[in-house]
């Protein structure tokens, strides 16, 4: 049995589809979607009716995702440092401090990496 796929989906997709799931049943969404009353800020048939049915993973938003690049290179970085690999560290500072600087010369302020 191959192993079920859950779209992901925008945090406001997934925010309007919790409300519309208090108001309607299942069969009702699907409805409302085929006659286009519902349109899920341009979330596909196919996509739609997998989340109605499998679930749904929220997308990260780009902040998330810089946040967890960053994490994951000071992780590193300790992992480097401990295991004695001075260029794996300097390597994986450098990624720190590039995701840092690029950041502050942007004017966009990320807590958890330069808030």
């Amino acid at each position: 049995m191959s192993e079920i796929k859950k779209p992901v989906i925008t945090k406001e997709q997934a925010e309007l589809f919790e409300k519309l799931r208090e108001v309607y049943t299942d069969e009702e969404l699907v409805a409302r979607y085929i006659d286009n009353e519902l349109a899920l800020f341009d979330l596909g048939f196919t996509d739609f009716l997998a989340a109605l049915i499998n679930g749904y993973e929220v997308e990260k938003t780009p902040e998330e995702k810089v946040r967890e690049y960053y994490e994951e290179s000071q992780k590193r970085r300790r992992e480097r440092r401990d295991a004695g690999d001075i260029e794996g560290m300097r390597y994986n500072s450098g990624k720190t401090d590039g995701v840092r600087t690029a950041l502050n010369i942007l004017g966009i302020k990320i807590e958890g990496v330069n808030a």
